[in-house]
Parts: structure tokens; C-alpha cells; sequence
């Protein structure tokens, strides 16, 4: 299966800004036994914590939002340097900056970590393109809740988790404002349109626990919410 996996940079982070050393490891596993399971895998690192304090520390000094973007651009990529530094042995050496130079390092036969590339676009839109340049199977989001909710599960009791929508469902579930830990952390404009032009098969799933990932992609286990035409 060739795979595009967004990793949330908030489930290897604590809310303080620690690293969670244990899970860390455990994603360099599953990643590992994926990859010489012949798997394609390929990892966008999200900023979590780390940017997010970065970002409100420039944002609090006056600085513009394309210095705030660039801010968390560079940490994701020191989260994605983290990442590569576990599964250096079967991993390509170096992060990709650019579109350009991701495209050189998929040609590498290597798994390729990246962080984000340019302003204004999330890493679940660098998760999705990089899915398309590579003609995934399936685009991975791994984060801190076990799928998209019609609310926000961590705030309200009448959340429900859907099991399954369209692009369209969710571009509009996420245009309300109403979903925000299921829907507006994991997905912007840019990443759903990538998703929807070229057709990305996607997924939602629980990335707190690595082990949902073998769940997914080896045992075919229906987990999380499933994101489609």
C-alpha cells in the first residue's frame, strides 16, 4: 500500500511542550515493521505545542501572520528532524523544504519525513499533495481524537462521531466552525480541495495510540472516520 501519513505534532508533544519520548519510539516501530512489510510510507510532521507557543510569542510582539506561519513552518520541520532521527536506517536524510525537493526524495526508494513547506497552507494540505505527487492509496491523519465530530468532542456532550463523509460534507462541517478538534485543527481549504481533485481516499483515526496505524493498513480494521467522494 503506498500511504501519506500526517502525523499531529499534538500527540508528541504534551500540552507543556515535552516530548513524549515512548510514543516517539513507538511510531519509529510501527514505521520500521511497515516499511519492510513493502509498504510505502511516507510522514508529514505537524508543529503541536512547540509552534503553537512560538507562534503566540511573535504574534504577542507584533509580528505580521506570514512571520507567525513561517515560525511554525521551521518548528514542524525540527519535529520532523525528531522523527527521522528515530528511523534514520530506512529513512531519506534529509527534510524537504519544498514540493521540489520532495518529489527528488521519493524517488529515493527511502521514506521521506517532512514539516510544513509554505505560509498560508497547513500540513494536512503538504500531507495531501505529497499523497498526490506519490499516487497514495490512502491519506493517513493521525491526532488526538478517533475521528471527525460534528462538534467538539473534548468541549461538547452532544458531539457526534461520524463514521463516514464526502469532501463536500466536510469542507462544509469545517466552513461552521462548530468542529474544531475534528475537523478545523486536521483540515483547511487547501487540503480538502487536494483531496477532492484528485480523488485521496482518506482517514481519520486516533494517532495517540501507534499500534491504530498497523490496525489500519495491515489488519484492514475499520477505525476512525473515512473521508471520500
Amino acid at each position: 500500500m503506498r500511504l501519506s501519513l500526517k502525523l499531529g505534532g499534538h500527540i508528541l508533544f504534551d500540552e507543556e511542550g515535552r516530548v513524549l519520548k515512548e510514543r516517539l519510539r513507538s511510531y519509529g516501530e510501527v514505521l520500521r515493521k511497515l516499511y519492510w512489510m513493502d509498504h510505502e510510507v511516507h510522514v508529514v510532521v505537524g508543529g503541536g505545542p512547540p509552534a503553537r507557543r512560538f507562534i503566540e510569542a511573535a504574534r504577542s510582539m507584533g509580528c505580521s501572520e506570514a512571520m507567525c506561519d513561517e515560525i511554525g513552518i521551521q518548528v514542524s520541520r525540527v519535529n520532523a528532524l525528531l522523527l527521522l532521527s528515530v528511523i534514520e536506517d530506512f529513512a531519506y536524510p534529509a527534510i524537504p523544504s519544498s514540493y521540489a525537493e520532495a518529489r527528488l526524495a521519493l524517488s529515493s526508494g527511502k521514506m521521506v519525513v517532512c514539516g510544513g513547506f509554505q505560509p498560508g497552507q497547513s500540513t494536512v494540505a503538504v500531507a495531501a499533495v505529497l499523497a498526490e505527487l506519490m499516487k497514495a492509496d490512502l491519506l493517513v491523519v493521525a491526532t488526538d481524537v478517533d475521528g471527525v465530530y460534528t462538534e467538539d468532542p473534548k468541549i461538547s456532550p452532544k458531539a457526534r462521531k461520524l463514521e463516514r463523509l464526502s469532501y463536500r460534507e466536510l469542507l462544509d462541517l469545517m466552513s461552521r466552525g462548530s468542529a474544531e478538534a475534528g475537523t478545523f485543527k486536521l483540515f483547511d481549504h487547501v487540503a480538502i480541495k487536494v483531496m477532492e481533485r484528485a480523488k485521496i481516499a482518506t482517514v481519520v483515526i486516533d494517532g495517540r495510540d501507534p499500534a491504530n496505524l498497523l490496525k489500519l493498513v495491515v489488519e484492514g480494521e475499520a477505525i476512525g472516520t473515512r473521508i471520500g467522494p
